[in-house]
C-alpha cells in the first residue's frame, strides 16, 4: 500500500459583512436581507464586494458580475480589488464604518477574527441549501459558535512546481520526485546555462508557501497543526530543520534569477512570467495551480510543450498519518484556483495563516501530476 503524501491546500471563503445592504423586494433593510433568501425579479439594492483579485482574475470576476446583473438588473454591484493587502484594507473599512457587503477571504481564520469583532452576519438562512451541496467538513470550517458565516467556493493545490519544458530538456533533466533530486537538477540546470529558481520574494506569501510545503514534508504532520495553534514554538528543532532545507534553495544565490536582491524585488506574476520568457531567466517556480493562469495570460507558452508542472518533491516518508483536518479530493469541484495571502514566517499573521490554509491528504497515485491542459 502506498503511503499518503501531504499537500498544501489554500481555500477561499465568502463572508457576509455586517453592513450587508441588499434589499429584498425593494427594501434596503439589512435585517430582512440577512434572514431570508432573495428570489425572483423583485430583488433590488446595492452590493459591494471586496476581494484580492486584480488583472486577469478581476476581469474573470467581472464576467460573473455581468452575468448576475443581467439576471438581476435592479441590483448594482460594486467591486473593490484590495490585492494582497486585503486583510488590512478590509479591517480599515470595518473600523471606519464603511465595510463591503461581501468579502472574499483567503483563510477561515481571518473570517473567525471578523466574527469575534462582530463584523460579520451569519448566513444561516442558506444553511440547508449549502449543506445539500457541501460535505460537513466545509460547513464546520465556516461555522463559528454554531452559526454559519461563510461559503467556501474554491481551493488551490499549492504543492506544485512549474517548469520550462525546453530548459529541462536542454539540460537533460527530468522532473524530480525527491528533495535530493531537486537539488541535483538545479545544479545541472545551472551548468546548462539557465538558473534553476525564480522567486517572487516581493510577495511574502510565496515564501511562506514554500516553508509550509517543506515543513509538511520534514516534520510530523501533527507538528504542523501544533505550530499553527501556538502549541509548538518557532524555536522547535523541526522548524529549524525546515528552514535549513529552505536555505538549500535560497542560499544557492547564484542559481536564483536576479540573485537575492533581484528575488526580493520580484513580485509573484513576474516570478512566473520570467520562467517562460524567451530566453527564460530561470527554469522553474514554486507555486500553486493558479500559476497556469498567469502563464497563459502573460506569455505565449503552451501547455506540455512549453510549460508543465510536478509536485513539490518529498523529503522522506512520514507514514500514513495525516494530522489536521482531513479531506478527500472528491470534495473539490473542478480545478479551482486561488491567490492566497501570506506574510513572512514568524509574525502573527503567518502563524495564523499556517495551518488555516489547510492540508489535503492524497495517496501517491492521486498526488502524481498529469499533463496540464491548455
Amino acid at each position: 500500500m502506498k503511503r499518503p503524501k501531504h499537500l498544501l491546500l489554500s481555500i477561499a471563503v465568502v463572508a457576509a459583512i455586517a453592513a450587508f445592504a441588499v434589499g429584498c423586494g425593494g427594501s434596503s433593510d439589512s435585517s430582512s436581507s440577512s434572514t431570508s433568501p432573495a428570489t425572483g425579479g423583485n430583488v433590488s439594492g446595492n452590493v459591494s464586494v471586496m476581494a484580492v483579485w486584480s488583472g486577469a482574475e478581476q476581469k474573470a470576476f467581472q464576467e460573473v458580475i455581468d452575468g448576475f446583473t443581467s439576471q438581476y438588473p435592479n441590483v448594482t454591484v460594486d467591486y473593490t480589488s484590495a490585492g494582497d493587502q486585503l486583510p488590512t484594507v478590509l479591517s480599515t473599512a470595518v473600523q471606519g464604518g464603511n465595510p463591503p457587503s461581501v468579502a472574499v477571504l483567503p483563510q477561515p481564520g481571518l473570517m473567525q477574527d471578523f466574527v469575534k469583532k462582530g463584523a460579520l452576519k451569519p448566513i444561516d438562512y442558506a444553511k440547508d441549501t449549502i449543506s445539500q451541496n457541501y460535505a460537513s467538513d466545509w460547513m464546520d470550517l465556516a461555522t463559528v459558535n454554531g452559526k454559519l458565516y461563510g461559503l467556501f467556493f474554491k481551493a488551490a493545490n499549492k504543492s506544485t512546481v512549474w517548469y520550462n519544458v525546453k530548459a529541462f530538456n536542454d539540460a537533460g533533466v527530468q522532473p524530480p520526485k525527491t528533495w535530493p533530486d531537486l537539488l541535483q537538477a538545479a545544479k545541472t540546470l545551472k551548468a546548462s546555462g539557465v538558473k534553476a529558481y525564480s522567486v517572487g520574494g516581493a510577495d511574502g506569501w510565496t515564501l511562506t508557501d514554500l516553508f509550509e510545503n517543506i515543513y509538511l514534508r520534514t516534520a510530523d504532520p501533527d507538528k504542523y497543526d501544533q505550530l499553527s495553534t501556538h502549541q509548538l514554538p518557532w524555536t522547535d528543532p523541526s522548524v529549524t530543520t525546515a528552514l535549513q532545507d529552505m536555505a538549500q534553495i535560497f542560499g544557492d544565490t547564484g542559481n536564483i534569477a536576479g540573485g537575492t536582491s533581484g528575488a526580493l524585488q520580484t513580485d509573484f506574476p513576474t516570478s512566473v512570467s520570467q520562467v517562460f520568457s524567451n530566453p527564460p531567466k530561470a527554469a522553474m517556480v514554486f507555486e500553486g495551480d493558479f500559476v497556469q493562469g498567469v502563464i497563459t495570460s502573460s506569455t505565449s507558452a503552451k501547455a506540455n510543450t512549453d510549460f508543465n508542472q510536478f509536485a513539490v518533491p518529498v523529503h522522506r516518508q512520514l507514514g500514513p498519518k495525516c494530522g489536521g483536518w482531513r479531506r478527500h479530493r472528491r470534495h473539490l469541484q473542478g480545478r479551482p484556483r486561488h491567490t492566497g495571502i501570506r506574510a513572512v514566517p514568524g509574525d502573527a499573521a503567518s502563524r495564523r495563516d499556517l495551518g488555516q490554509a489547510g492540508r489535503l491528504c492524497l495517496t501517491e497515485q492521486e498526488r502524481e501530476p498529469g499533463p496540464v491542459s491548455g
